[in-house]
C-alpha cells in the first residue's frame, strides 16, 4: 500500500515543471562556475594549485543556496498539490494512514533532491574535464563535497515540508525558505547550532559531524512534523 502512495505522489508531480528543476538546479550551479572560470581562469588557478579543491570552493559559492531554494520549492509544491485541488479530505478518507501520506511526501522530496545531487556529480566531473583538470584525484572527496549539502540540509527540508503541510497559504513557507536560503551565504559566522547555515560549512573541520547530525536532527524534525500532521485538521 505504501508503495502505491509513493507512486501516486510521483504521478501528481508528473506533469509539473518540478522534474525539470532537478536538472535545471545542477545545470545552473555548473554553468555559473563555468562562467566564473571563463572570466578568472588564471587568477583562480593561481589562488589554489590544487585545481580540484579550487573547483569545489567555487562550486560551494552557489551550491548551498541553490540546494536550499530547490528544497523550499519542492516542499511547497508537494503540499500545494493537495491544497490547490482541495483534495485533502478525499485523500485522507482513503484507507491510508496520515503517517503514510506525510512520509510519502517527505520521501519524494528527499528522493528528488538526491537525484539532483546525482546530476550535479555528473556535471562537476564534466566541468573538471572541460577545464582540463582530468579526473578527480580522490573520488571519496568528490562524493563528500557533492552530497554534503544533501545530508546537512535534511533539517532545513524537514522544516520546510512541515510548514508547507501546515499552511494552506504557501507564501508563508516559501517566504521563510527563500529568505533563509538567500541570506545565509552572506550572514558570516553564526552559532554552530544554527541548522540553516550547515549546508555552507562543507570546508569546516566538522563537516562529517554536520552531515551526521543533520541526518539525525532531520529525522527528528520529520517525526515532529508527522506527529503534528496526524493531529491536525486539514481542509
Amino acid at each position: 500500500m505504501f508503495i502505491k502512495i509513493l507512486q501516486a505522489e510521483c504521478m501528481k508531480l508528473k506533469r509539473k515543471w518540478l522534474w525539470f528543476l532537478l536538472f535545471l538546479g545542477p545545470a545552473g550551479v555548473v554553468g555559473l562556475t563555468l562562467v566564473d572560470y571563463s572570466v578568472r581562469y588564471e587568477y583562480l588557478i593561481q589562488q589554489n594549485p590544487n585545481v580540484w579543491e579550487g573547483l569545489f570552493h567555487e562550486i560551494n559559492i552557489t551550491l548551498p543556496t541553490a540546494f536550499l531554494l530547490g528544497g523550499t520549492i519542492l516542499a511547497s509544491n508537494i503540499a500545494h498539490v493537495e491544497y490547490h485541488r482541495s483534495s485533502w479530505k478525499q485523500l485522507l478518507s482513503l484507507p491510508v494512514s496520515r503517517l503514510s501520506v506525510y512520509t510519502a511526501k517527505f520521501i519524494v522530496v528527499m528522493a528528488m533532491l538526491l537525484i539532483a545531487s546525482a546530476f550535479l556529480l555528473i556535471g562537476i566531473i564534466g566541468l573538471g574535464w572541460w577545464l582540463g583538470f582530468g579526473l578527480p584525484p580522490s573520488w571519496k572527496t568528490l562524493f563528500v563535497y557533492n552530497f554534503y549539502p544533501f545530508f546537512s540540509a535534511i533539517p532545513f527540508v524537514a522544516i520546510q515540508i512541515w510548514l508547507s503541510m501546515l499552511f494552506k497559504n504557501q507564501s508563508r513557507s516559501l517566504a521563510l525558505g527563500i529568505m533563509m536560503s538567500v541570506t545565509m551565504s552572506g550572514m558570516g559566522e553564526l552559532p554552530s547550532w544554527f541548522i540553516w547555515q550547515w549546508p555552507m560549512l562543507v570546508f569546516s573541520d566538522y563537516r562529517n559531524t554536520y552531515m551526521i547530525t543533520g541526518a539525525i536532527i532531520g529525522i527528528f524534525l520529520y517525526g515532529a512534523g508527522a506527529f503534528h500532521f496526524i493531529r491536525k485538521d486539514v481542509a
